[in-house]
């Protein structure tokens, strides 16, 4: 048993003898072929140059705050779109819609969404302020806070995601019609 862990002992202090100079040759100086300034670390770039747009498809479930706004035997789906403007990776500016097929309501809403660091994996949370089109009531400005988290994937220029929505169009106190809990997947590419 001693020559098994001796043997052992000797063949991992072999592999770290001979790995110490290649891991010193990898820490000499870099070189960058890019504008003075793009350079990340030694001989790498930033990724501010890359993927700074994304367009994402967006489904899920929709349900009403108000049960008695919504037609008897509807469906609680809804489906819409995201474009986005990348202006870091912590940080995008969203410009989506969406239609959800229960109450026939229509929403336009821009905002910010701030992400977490992570790779692949990201949390996310965002304001979104817009127009809601509600049937019955008309078009209203409102607000819906987002929370959710992204995957990265295939060379961090597919997005698949995971969120929640809560629509809140002003109508009026006390006037429920139109607010929405949304739970929803997205599928998204960066170009």
């Amino acid at each position: 048993m001693k020559r098994l862990a001796w043997l052992w002992g000797a063949a991992s202090l072999a592999a770290v003898v001979m790995m110490a100079p290649l891991t010193a040759s990898a820490q000499q100086r870099g070189r960058t072929d890019g504008p003075e300034g793009s350079e990340y670390g030694k001989g790498g770039y930033s990724r501010a140059s890359d993927s700074r747009f994304s367009l994402e498809f967006n489904w899920g479930a929709a349900f009403a705050a108000d049960a008695t706004t919504v037609r008897r035997g509807s469906v609680p789906l809804f489906f819409g779109g995201t474009a986005s403007l990348w202006g870091a990776e912590w940080y995008q500016f969203d410009l989506s819609g969406a239609y959800v097929l229960q109450n026939g309501q229509w929403s336009v809403l821009a905002g910010p969404r701030f992400r977490t660091y992570g790779f692949p994996v990201s949390l996310n949370v965002g304001l979104k302020a817009g127009g809601f089109f509600i049937p019955d009531t008309g078009l209203r400005f409102g607000l819906s806070p987002q929370v959710g988290v992204d995957l990265f994937a295939a060379n961090e220029r597919l997005v698949l995601g995971l969120g929640y929505a809560l629509d809140i169009p002003i109508v009026g106190s006390g006037d429920f019609r139109g607010i929405m809990n949304r739970l929803f997947m997205n599928v998204g590419y960066r170009f």
